[in-house]
């Protein structure tokens, strides 16, 4: 299960220690007034730990896109976009900016980057990297259409993206196989409420259309996740 990342940094553990144990105290005033009890104490408590994790588990990744980024690595600069896309780094919010970010990164040839651009395109997004969601067709069907026809080509060349993400407090690398969310539209056909509440075709089952990207699916090889080393 991934862990949301939090801002800030972790503290040193001496003065977690302290905390901790300052913490303890004043809750355990509370429960003697009888406003915690003793499982909202060792809830937060690990909350607190989590957090913790999290947050040099961002560290990690910070530091990683920094290494990528000063060897010219334009993967460190995909990875800088995504970041701020999913929102565990927050210098850019807009999501104007957020896919120009996208965009310079693809300019300098990250494949990921022009694979999310299309992606966007296609599902009519605000921005870049919501690989969380689904990636069927917006309201608008030239778009998805006009989106498949730039993202099939980048497809057969890179079959996944990448993303960094913290895993229980530990950094990874982890891969989406972006056809694996198109190829269902084809299999099963889609359907849309119009305003007059009626349910029309919007996607129509194709098979033909189905193998081709079912099968850039089936034969993408994912890795499961890699490990980020300091």
């Amino acid at each position: 299960m991934l862990t949301s990342p939090a801002s800030g940094f972790p503290s040193a553990p001496g003065r977690r220690s302290a905390l901790i144990a300052l913490t303890w105290a004043s809750w355990a005033s509370l429960l003697l007034s009888g406003c915690m009890t003793a499982a909202n104490i060792a809830q937060d408590l690990d909350n607190k730990a989590r957090v913790s994790e999290t947050q040099q588990g961002i560290t990690l990744l910070r530091a990683h896109i920094h290494k990528l980024q000063a060897a010219g690595d334009p993967l460190g600069d995909y990875y800088y976009a995504l970041g701020n896309s999913d929102g565990w780094i927050t210098d850019v919010s807009d999501p104007k900016a957020i896919t120009a970010l996208f965009e310079k990164a693809a300019a300098k040839g990250s494949m990921d980057a022009k694979i999310l651009l299309a992606l966007m395109s296609a599902t009519n997004e605000q921005m870049p990297g919501r690989l969380d969601y689904g990636k069927g067709p917006n309201k608008d069907l030239s778009k998805w259409e006009q989106g498949l026809a730039r993202l099939l080509p980048l497809l057969q060349q890179q079959c996944s993206v990448r993303r960094l993400v913290v895993d229980e407090g530990r950094a990874r690398t982890s891969y989406y196989s972006i056809a694996y969310d198109v190829w269902p539209e084809f299999r099963d056909g889609k359907h849309r409420q119009n305003a007059q509440g009626q349910w029309v075709l919007q996607v129509a089952q194709d098979p033909v259309r189905q193998k081709v990207w079912e099968d850039i699916h089936r034969q993408c090889p994912i890795p499961q996740f890699d490990w980020v080393k300091p």
